[in-house]
């Protein structure tokens, strides 16, 4: 089975005045079999323009800048759209090919700044682009083509990246099947090594009623300090507390950040003091919540997140097991009040 690799490469650059060499620079990416997007690509949606290009360019696997005489609209921030792209390029890691016009004072006034605020922003993001990345100068449309071709042709050799794979053996259908056998073989084998690793009889573990101490940090106002100053906190809560009050976060996956904020709030347990205000910024200590995370996987309650993530996700996610949602049901579940009759027989 053979497999060839195709790049995305965004295209960046105000549209009206550049659209003969936006047009050069997309055939030449087409050329080299690389797939071209860029504000073309961007079609009516219900995630806001901002979303969208955000999505688009985290897909992309190169950046490709063209400044011009133009700074280009400008964003709610004060900074055009243009120059958002680049920083959110550059934010994720995305290798950035910049094209900056050779003479910028011979463009004709039709496709040049006018206003003099955006062309003072026009020239401070010239000037940043120039002095952090090996800049190409071009003049013309068709220069400027080539210029792209070749400066992608060598960056796909000093910086590959994963790019889209096209399977030229077989069907897609059977590269799916191939697939989903794997992921489920995979799974039954983590399922396998996960019962061999934690075999421990659920009588010897504390569980239900059976109490931990939980302990932590928050910040109380006193007298003459506003701001407050951080102080410990303490609470004594059953197993059967914490896995009723984070169970419901997990039936759809929780980052480990909202399961510790939510048993941080336990502190409310531990009074503040007369004349004192709470403030929050509660926090858990990180042994206890290592604590409180091997016994509910040790319970078979908890496993690790399985949906997939952005690629810039770098959270951890945790989900509800089986055993873990019939637990919390039995916990949650309302039951209908005994009647009279039903006390007296």
């Amino acid at each position: 089975m053979s497999y060839s690799v195709r790049y995305q490469v965004f295209v960046s650059s105000t549209f009206t005045d550049l659209v003969e060499e936006r047009a050069e620079v997309i055939q030449a990416i087409w050329e080299l079999d690389c797939i071209p997007t860029g504000m073309e690509a961007f079609v009516a949606s219900n995630e806001s323009q901002w979303d969208v290009i955000k999505r688009v360019i985290d897909e992309c696997d190169y950046y490709v800048l063209i400044i011009g005489g133009r700074y280009g609209s400008v964003t709610g921030e004060g900074i055009s759209y243009t120059e958002k792209e680049y920083r959110y390029a550059k934010k994720i890691g995305i290798p950035v090919l910049a094209f900056v016009h050779a003479n910028p004072d011979e463009i004709p006034s039709g496709k040049s700044e006018r206003d003099e605020a955006s062309r003072k922003k026009l020239e401070a993001f010239r000037a940043e682009v120039m002095k952090d990345h090996p800049v190409r100068n071009w003049s013309s449309a068709s220069e400027l083509g080539g210029l792209v071709s070749r400066s992608l042709v060598r960056e796909m050799k000093v910086s590959p990246r994963p790019g889209w794979i096209r399977n030229d053996g077989s069907s897609p259908i059977a590269l799916l099947e191939q697939i989903n056998k794997l992921t489920e073989e995979n799974r039954e084998l983590r399922n396998d090594l996960e019962k061999q690793m934690i075999d421990i009889d659920d009588d010897t573990l504390q569980s239900g009623s059976d109490k931990i101490t939980l302990s932590g940090s928050r910040k109380i106002a006193t007298p003459g300090n506003y701001f407050g100053n951080t102080e410990m906190w303490t609470a004594d809560v059953s197993w059967d507390d914490i896995f009723r009050d984070i169970g419901p976060s997990l039936i759809n996956e929780a980052t480990e950040v909202t399961l510790r904020n939510l048993i941080a709030r336990f502190h409310v347990f531990d009074p503040v003091p007369k004349g004192h205000t709470f403030k929050g910024d509660d926090r858990i200590d990180l042994e206890v919540w290592n604590e409180i995370l091997i016994q509910f996987r040790a319970l078979g309650y908890i496993e690790q997140g399985i949906k997939k993530r952005g690629v810039n996700d770098r959270n951890s996610y945790w989900r509800i097991t089986p055993k873990g949602d019939r637990h919390l049901v039995s916990l949650l579940a309302r039951r209908k009040r005994s009647t009279d009759s039903e006390l007296l027989a």
